[in-house]
């Protein structure tokens, strides 16, 4: 059963490597925080679908694979019992952020603890928690915001002031005629 799961985290891991890939280089993102659904909390699963995501492309295989070993991330898995988090800061930019401290205030926010550390590795988690409203598919999202938020204080994350290069107008814009 583990063996199988792991190559469906493995191959949604490495499917999700290459969509980072992609938004990085067309919006010059060096971080990235997203979720990923198959390993369902399991922290080593999750560490698989880290390792899956910064694989090496092989540019003759027909189905691309990771490429985004160059981009720092942090996900989240949100099973039943809690909420996985492995915060991955590649060694170029191991001088403007510590793997640790990212995840560290990352899970401190909702009282998670730290499970592995290495400057480019790290992993944690936090426990479900019923009593308290602590729901894994609850805090997930504001985890992801603090986890980008802790990046653009440290200036490495874009902010949010789109500015006029993309006007958008909804319908209430153009009054009928």
């Amino acid at each position: 059963m583990k063996k199988d799961k792991l190559k469906k985290v493995i191959k949604e891991g490495g499917k999700r490597g290459v969509e980072i890939e992609g938004a990085a280089d067309m919006g010059g993102l060096q971080f990235f925080c997203t979720s990923v659904d198959l390993p369902e909390g399991d922290l080593d699963l999750l560490v698989e679908s880290m390792k899956a995501m910064n694989a090496k492309s092989d540019p003759t295989e027909e189905e691309r694979k990771g490429g985004s070993g160059h981009i720092g991330k942090m996900i989240f898995s949100a099973g039943a019992e809690r909420l996985a988090v492995v915060a991955y800061v590649p060694e170029a930019k191991q001088g403007e952020l510590s793997c640790e401290e990212w995840l560290g205030a990352v899970l401190g926010s909702q009282g998670g603890e730290t499970v592995s550390k290495s400057k480019d590795v790290c992993s944690g988690f936090v426990k479900a928690d019923p009593d308290k409203n602590v729901f894994p598919l609850k805090i997930r999202e504001p985890m992801i915001l603090e986890a980008n938020n802790f990046l653009r204080k440290r200036g490495l994350f874009p902010e949010d002031d789109s500015d006029d290069d993309e006007m958008v107008f909804g319908d209430d814009d153009f009054p009928s005629m």
